[in-house]
């Protein structure tokens, strides 16, 4: 991955790194340059061309002369055989995971907005990489210590995720007052003695964090039940309020949504009334003209169509969920248009509009 085919008159900014220390740890000699070590790099301002001179001590009978001497400034840079730079990497991760990126979207945005063009092979190797690294970095235990400095007690969570039919189910270990995950791992099993095992990993990682278990929530599979009281017999099980409130959203949608089959019944025969409008108006003009104060056929028709056009986008509204159902929103909707039509009504005929 380290050796990428450049562009002809590519311009790199140049980047000289010397060694630190300069004497030989053997013999105390000053040491030379023997060698000079060059990479090329892509980031995210320019591409960068590192120059790392080698050095070693001059006496050919000293141990130190076999030992080459680098300067460590070149890791804040980039590691060894990587062919972009902490911030480019940094940037294909973030897109990747946390804004849920494509790899071709990645590719697309890197040659758009910063001139770099790489293949989709090189952006999956480095954010398999980086997913690595995040996943080293969350079950590292001195720094999970280090989170945990300054909370009283835990509440864990978990969860099964299964991307696709037939795949294999991701359980997820979650701490909710560090916002921290724990750690995942996928089973071919929901049986409850696999998933026990992953209560038995979570109480030990809680006895090395020296914090107690207040609570545990899960969306309460018998697995899961089984599991918190064998393991975490004193600790309380809660119902997982996302999973609470789906549930109780059911017969509320299913409910809702007969009452929006109910009301599209009733309102029927929109497109015949547009084209009996337009009929209109594509047909030749009457031999008497209308009164001087008589609305055109077209001004009218334009209304209609306009009435129609408001009633379609209503039926058509199906989006608010179970704090909102749209079939709610659908009856308040269809009375305004009612009694909009009704003004319109009695305006023409000179009565008082009635009372919204």
């Amino acid at each position: 991955m380290s050796h990428l085919r450049w562009p002809d008159g590519i311009e790199f900014k140049r980047i000289s790194l010397e060694p630190e220390e300069r004497r030989c740890a053997h013999c105390g000699r000053f040491t030379y340059v023997s060698d000079h070590k060059h990479r090329h790099l892509h980031s995210l301002r320019s591409p960068l061309h590192v120059v790392s001179k080698v050095a070693c001590c001059p006496d050919k009978g000293c141990r130190g002369h076999s030992e080459k001497q680098v300067s460590p400034a070149q890791m804040s840079i980039a590691p060894p055989y990587w062919a972009v730079s902490w911030d480019l990497f940094a940037w294909m991760g973030h897109r990747r995971f946390a804004r849920h990126w494509s790899v071709p979207q990645i590719c697309a945005e890197l040659r758009d907005s910063f001139g770099i063009a790489v293949s989709a092979d090189l952006v999956e190797d480095y954010t398999a990489k980086y997913e690595v690294m995040v996943a080293a970095r969350e079950s590292d235990l001195e720094g999970l210590v280090a989170a945990y400095q300054g909370v009283p007690d835990l509440i864990l969570s978990i969860d099964g995720l299964q991307p696709e039919k037939g795949h294999e189910c991701l359980y997820v270990v979650r701490e909710l007052r560090a916002g921290r995950v724990w750690f995942a791992e996928p089973l071919l099993s929901s049986a409850a003695g696999e998933v026990r095992r992953l209560f038995e990993r979570a109480r030990d990682v809680a006895g090395r964090l020296g914090k107690p278990v207040r609570c545990w929530m899960s969306d309460k599979q018998d697995a899961f039940v089984s599991g918190v009281r064998a393991v975490f017999p004193d600790v309380p099980h809660r119902y997982c309020a996302n999973h609470f409130l789906r549930d109780a959203a059911k017969p509320v949608l299913e409910a809702d949504s007969h009452a929006k089959v109910q009301m599209r019944r009733r309102v029927r025969g929109l497109r015949k009334i547009e084209r009996r409008v337009l009929a209109e108006r594509s047909a030749p003009a009457e031999a008497t003209p209308p009164p001087p104060d008589a609305p055109g056929v077209s001004e009218v028709g334009q209304v209609v169509l306009d009435y129609c056009a408001a009633v379609r986008g209503i039926l058509n509204d199906d989006q608010g969920g179970p704090l909102h159902p749209p079939g709610t929103r659908m009856a308040e909707a269809l009375d305004e248009v009612r009694a909009s039509i009704r003004r319109a009504e009695g305006e023409k005929k000179g009565a008082p509009a009635p009372a919204p």
